[in-house]
């Protein structure tokens, strides 16, 4: 996982040159994507059992994902990562005595490759579950209390901006990472944070109507801490700040109705970065020689759905249509303007209601103004490639093997491969395994 622009100019996507190769009502999925869904009931009541009715519950799980490249991009082969995780979430009410609160920690350890960089050159992770630090680390130390009879939930700790904006249910059944389970884009565009990475902040949610939320935040910027041995240097670094803000709105919210989610969000990140093409004259640092400007804050501006359409039985059993548009700023995002949609359905079957598949696309429009840049070098000599656009989808189905075993094979396609025509389209297999003790 990506959570920032590099931190040396030119902050555009990287590309080898042609010599290189429960408080206030929750409105999204689980809190850290796929890693941490709650763990299966035991059949019979055991140590796990006593310890949630003392107030802790706990969860172990494997995930992994494993991705070979068809055809297209780079080259061709395969690549494999996984994740190993414990994590704990205390109710204080039963604990302690004091209603109202919750403390998670969560702690991973990740090893393996990653087939796009090694292999296809592409935008987005076709394995989502890599990143974040290669190694043992903490995801997560937050405590939440609700208050106002519920309304309000407030939140602090070492978490992630993600836990609480811009996140759709459907978006983790996916394996490419520009659906899991926010848009990309705001980790590539600003100091926007998801899980494993974790960030210090405090949030504020509270529920204006029985369908209506208001959430706001603000988090630390640090890309240092995703580094591969950064994970526990846990000091705080409050020199810069991403501030988001975002509405969610439920529908469909009755027994026999047809549940739905709108999120409309936006943040300010008050990092300084450099501008992708100008010098502080406005004109091509490339041609000038000059430093880039320095641009004082950065934005980004989000709105996403998701509405089932079709019934197949109770529970969330259904077929359900999302999608996501993101907007960022153009003197510093690397992506500006990028897409998402697509459809998951869940338990078509009454002998397989666990069982979902899903078909998912994603638009992304690398700056234009990168392009300039692009070309400006390219008038000087330089091999790079000019970058436009890239296309990517992907198809899954998920069988729930067992209840604690999911097995989720997948394919995705990628046109323009990076975003130029330097690669022929990108096939890619792929598979998600995914147990929780």
């Amino acid at each position: 996982m990506i959570a920032d622009a590099p931190p040396v100019p030119p902050p555009a996507i990287v590309l080898p040159i042609k010599v290189a190769a429960a408080g206030a009502k929750q409105l999204q999925g689980p809190t850290a994507g796929p890693q941490t869904p709650p763990p299966p009931p035991e059949k019979k009541p055991g140590w796990r059992t006593r310890l949630k009715d003392k107030g802790v519950t706990l969860t172990f799980s494997y995930v992994s994902e494993s991705a070979a490249s068809i055809s297209g991009g780079r080259d061709q082969g395969s690549a494999y990562t996984q994740q190993l995780l414990a994590s704990a979430v205390v109710d204080t009410g039963k604990a302690f005595g004091l209603e109202g609160g919750k403390l998670i920690a969560t702690i991973i350890h990740r090893k393996g490759e990653d087939l796009t960089a090694t292999r296809i050159g592409n935008l987005f992770e076709v394995q989502e579950l890599f990143g974040g630090g290669q190694d043992l680390r903490p995801a997560e130390l937050s405590y939440e209390q609700q208050l106002n009879g519920g309304k309000t939930a407030l939140k602090i700790g070492l978490y992630h901006t993600g836990d609480d904006f811009a996140t759709l249910p459907s978006g983790c059944q996916f394996q490419n990472f520009a659906f899991c389970p926010r848009p990309t884009t705001l980790f590539y565009n600003s100091g926007f944070s998801g899980f494993p990475i974790p960030r210090w902040g405090a949030r504020v949610r509270q529920e204006i109507a029985s369908n209506l939320t208001v959430t706001v935040a603000a988090f630390e910027v640090n890309a240092h801490r995703a580094q591969t041995g950064s994970g526990w240097q846990l000091a705080p670094r409050f020199d810069s700040f991403v501030l988001p803000v975002e509405l969610g709105w439920k529908t469909g919210q009755t027994p026999d109705g047809l549940p739905g989610l709108i999120r409309i969000g936006g943040l300010i990140d008050t990092t300084d970065k450099p501008d992708v093409r100008d010098d502080i004259d406005g004109e091509s640092y490339i041609l000038s020689g000059l430093s880039p400007a320095m641009r004082k804050e950065r934005w980004s501006a989000w709105i996403m759905g998701e509405k089932m359409i079709s019934r197949f039985g109770a529970g969330d059993r259904g077929l359900s249509l999302f999608g996501t548009m993101t907007l960022s700023d153009k003197h510093t995002a690397r992506v500006p303007f990028f897409l998402s949609g697509g459809f998951v359905a869940r338990g078509l079957w009454d002998s397989r209601p666990k069982d979902n598949f899903g078909l998912g696309l994603v638009y992304a429009r690398v700056n234009p103004r990168i392009a300039d840049r692009q070309r400006d070098q390219q008038s000087l000599g330089q091999a790079v490639d000019v970058q436009t656009w890239e296309a990517s989808g992907e198809i899954f189905y998920g069988w729930q093997a067992t209840r604690a075993l999911l097995l989720r094979p997948n394919l995705q396609y990628i046109h323009l491969v990076g975003a130029t025509s330097r690669y022929d389209d990108a096939i890619v297999a792929g598979m998600t395994v995914k147990l929780i003790l």
